[in-house]
């Protein structure tokens, strides 16, 4: 009895200790403190089912207060969240395919997203905007155990929050959560997720996509030398997003992020221009993209998203200021301007009050 007393005692420590941060220090010293004496090679101390609860309902919580502010003050304006506002987050898997691993507590060292795109969509000016986020940013990403259990938030890279979890919906999820995060939890209503061999399939479907090359990319493929202009076919769609290495100039991810942002504001638009062509057009790509794809979208609202590509204008295209650094392990960290987020956050989500 007294040691179910103390199990008990345990959990709710564990679960208000994730709500107000401090999540690690007490997992770890219930896990020592209560731990079964039968582990699995790699994967720590086990814990009680009660504490996983905690954990679990902990993270739940942590998601459902996650709500934007509706009303700010902001260099001495009165702003209020704009409700006309619909957000679409794309994102583009390191990744070949999107293979689920449905067993629980089976680990998987699951691929990054390397490409966050928001997509807002403003009802009332009928425009819709483009945010780009650099995957190297530094911020607050859920992480769990061997067994999928939620042990709190880290600050790294935000493209790990599509690691931790083995299923690749779960992952799309923290994404999604750490993306609104970030941007002081605004609304994203969706997301839409590519794996890398869409690409070619998706960029095909609109006849290619004509680019000018702004940085030598001969070693890779010598069609793309600096200054022609030529029209993406097939692979060479998925190169010139995603190549780093053998880019001149292209020491970090922001010279791929560039090409990115200038590829996508005119496929986008292209793909709309199709969807509004044929009726059929949506329906096939998506079914040609099946095996690539992830989204909690149903066919109706990813057909409605691509027609406003098209019939909306696009306002704006931008992506916070920061400072590149090298981090632990030597990994490029991005640490976003805070006024810079700030502004774009403002600019993008809320209105002025008169």
């Amino acid at each position: 009895m007294k040691n179910g007393i103390i199990l008990k005692i345990g959990a709710i420590v564990l679960g208000v200790a994730v709500l107000f941060g401090g999540s690690f220090f007490a997992a770890s010293f219930i896990q020592k403190k209560f731990a079964t004496e039968q582990t699995i090679e790699g994967a720590g101390e086990a814990i009680s089912r009660i504490e996983i609860e905690a954990s679990n309902s902990a993270r739940e919580s942590l998601m459902d207060e996650a709500t934007a502010v509706s009303t700010v003050t902001y260099n001495g304006e009165q702003y209020k969240y704009n409700e006309d506002v619909e957000v679409l987050l794309i994102m583009g898997i390191d990744d070949r395919g999107i293979i689920d691993y449905p067993q629980e507590g089976q680990k998987k060292d699951q691929a990054c997203v390397d490409l966050i795109l928001l997509a807002v969509f403003n009802k009332d000016t009928k425009s819709y905007s483009l945010l780009q986020i650099n995957r190297d940013t530094m911020c607050d990403v859920m992480s769990y155990d061997f067994f999928g259990t939620y042990s709190g938030m880290l600050n790294r890279q935000i493209c790990l929050s599509h690691t931790y979890r083995s299923k690749h919906e779960d992952a799309c999820e923290d994404t999604k959560f750490a993306v609104s995060h970030l941007l002081y939890d605004v609304d994203i209503e969706n997301y839409f997720a590519l794996a890398m061999d869409a690409i070619p399939i998706i960029n095909d479907s609109v006849g290619g996509v004509t680019v000018t090359i702004e940085d030598d990319f001969s070693q890779i493929d010598e069609a793309f030398v600096k200054g022609q202009t030529i029209t993406l076919m097939g692979d060479q769609a998925e190169t010139y997003v995603r190549s780093r290495t053998g880019v001149s100039n292209s020491p970090t991810n922001l010279n791929r992020m560039g090409r990115q942002r200038k590829y996508m504001s005119q496929l986008l638009p292209m793909l709309g221009q199709r969807a509004s062509e044929s009726s059929s057009f949506a329906f096939d790509l998506f079914d040609k993209l099946g095996p690539y794809m992830i989204t909690d979208c149903t066919y109706d609202q990813l057909s409605t998203y691509i027609t406003q590509f098209s019939g909306y204008t696009l306002d704006k295209i931008v992506t916070p200021d920061g400072q590149v650094e090298v981090g632990e392990n030597d990994w490029m960290e991005f640490h976003v301007d805070e006024e810079s987020l700030r502004q774009i956050t403002i600019d993008l989500f809320y209105e002025k009050v008169n």
